[in-house]
This record gives structure tokens, C-alpha cells and sequence, in this order.
């Protein structure tokens, strides 16, 4: 009887007088903790904005063009646009600090300057002329970029909140309180015919580096090629 009661007074004294797998226990269960508590802040960070949801390109958070509008109407959010069209079609009218990135050199490149600047973006937001391919194609990049920066401490990310403007230009541009945020203050498609020059020379480069691309993966891969002299 004197022994359970003093071994249950050691126990409630001190986690000192604790076995050394109890304190194992303690530790993992910190541990645990502390990693659901950044997942649960990434989460929490992404998904700080109201979300539009469709069915194509589920893995990317979309944000509406009313909301672009709401943030860049706020002097204080440090944003970062991302605009992937070709240059003829950011000349024609683009958001007001939009970047026009649009090979995925620039944007490695981009994602090098940013990842070193003191006054880090805290949201990144990609948009093409309807969001729907070469805006999608370069967020996915830059996520991975991020992901691949941070290997080491996954789940982190450099960048968590990054975001796709659902629509795309055309329907930021479409909506009336939105176009006073564009500069200069016109939309051009990417097939009007007065480019079709231009957009043949920019799909032809990106075919080219699309192949270069691929040509040093199956190198990497295969190893160097072997010539067998006979």
C-alpha cells in the first residue's frame, strides 16, 4: 500500500521522475503536435480567401476577379501578379503591377529572385488570358519549385499562398469595378489576327524548348550516349 502511494506521488510530482519511455512518448507527442500546427497554419494561410471551385484544374485554388480587385484596391497587401501571356497580349492591357512572365525559364528565374528578396510577396496569383492552360502550367511550377526548395522541411513552404485568378484576364477585364485596375485599359487576344504572326514565332519557341527540355530529362535518365566503334 505505501509503495502504490508513493510511486503515484513520484508520478504526479515531476515529469523528471517519469520512465525514460514515458518521456520518449512525451517527446514524439511534441513533436506530433508541433508538425500538425503547421500544417494546420499552411492550411489556415491557404485558404485565407474566399475560393472558387470548378472541376477543372482541382489542385489549384482559384480566387475571383472581384476579389483580385478588393486586394489591389488595399495599398498594404504585398501581392504578386503573374501574368503568362505572350508580350503582345500584356501590351494590349494588363493588371496594373502584373509581371509578364511567361516561359518557365523566366519563372525560374523569378522564383530565384523572389526566394532571396527581403520583402517576400505574401501572395502569389497566376493568371493567363482565361486561366486555363498556360496560367494553370506555370502555378504548378512555381508550387513545385517551392516544394523542391524545401525538401528538407516539408510540409513548409516559402510560398503557401499562391492562387489562380478564375477567368482569367478576359473576365477580370470583363467586369466593370476590375478594369480600372488594368493598364493600359484594352484587352488583346491572343488570336486577333493583327498578332498571328507573332503567336506562330511564340508557339514555335516554346515547342522548341518544350523539346530541348525533354531531350536532357531522357539524357539524365539513359546516361550518356555510347557510340560502339566496330
Amino acid at each position: 500500500m505505501a509503495v502504490a502511494v508513493m510511486s503515484h506521488q513520484l508520478h504526479s510530482l515531476s515529469p523528471f521522475f517519469s520512465s525514460p519511455i514515458i518521456r520518449h512518448k512525451h517527446r514524439m507527442n511534441s513533436k506530433n503536435t508541433s508538425v500538425v500546427k503547421n500544417l494546420e497554419n499552411l492550411f489556415n494561410e491557404q485558404s485565407s480567401l474566399p475560393l472558387v471551385k470548378r472541376s477543372s484544374h482541382p489542385d489549384l485554388q482559384r480566387i475571383s476577379s472581384q476579389t483580385l480587385a478588393a486586394l489591389l484596391d488595399e495599398p498594404s497587401t504585398n501581392l504578386c501578379i503573374i501574368d503568362a501571356r505572350y508580350p503582345f497580349e500584356y501590351s494590349g492591357g494588363h493588371i496594373r503591377i502584373a509581371e509578364n512572365v511567361y516561359t518557365e525559364n523566366d519563372l525560374r528565374l523569378l522564383f530565384s529572385k523572389l526566394i532571396t528578396s527581403s520583402s517576400r510577396p505574401s501572395m502569389i496569383i497566376f493568371h493567363c488570358e482565361f486561366s486555363s492552360e498556360r496560367g494553370p502550367r506555370l502555378c504548378r511550377l512555381f508550387r513545385s519549385l517551392d516544394r523542391q526548395y524545401n525538401m528538407s522541411n516539408y510540409p513548409y513552404l516559402s510560398f503557401p499562398s499562391v492562387y489562380l485568378l478564375d477567368g482569367g484576364y478576359a473576365d477580370f477585364y470583363n467586369h466593370t469595378i476590375c478594369r480600372q485596375h488594368c493598364q493600359p485599359n484594352g484587352y488583346t487576344s491572343m488570336f486577333e489576327q493583327e498578332f498571328s504572326q507573332e503567336l506562330k514565332i511564340h508557339r514555335h519557341t516554346k515547342k522548341v524548348a518544350n523539346g530541348k527540355m525533354l531531350s536532357k530529362k531522357l539524357i539524365e535518365q539513359q546516361g550518356p550516349i555510347q557510340f560502339c566503334m566496330s
